[in-house]
């Protein structure tokens, strides 16, 4: 199992973020890395380490 979820389902687990003049959807960074995982290609491989790392920083920082 991929852990996956369609489109749609995604969408409703975004966050709003205003960027200047744009308003954009992202996706948390625990389900960027669970689908950079679930894709298993050589560019999401290499940047593994450096989501992971910044999602443990994230949650030692909130937890302060």
């Amino acid at each position: 199992m991929h852990r996956l979820r369609d489109f749609g389902r995604e969408l409703h687990n975004t966050r709003i973020v205003r960027i200047g003049g744009t308003t954009v959807r992202v996706l948390s960074l625990e389900r960027i890395i669970v689908i950079k995982k679930a894709a298993n290609r050589e560019k999401d491989r290499l940047i593994l380490p450096v989501l992971e790392d910044a999602l443990a920083t994230l949650k030692t920082t909130r937890r302060k």
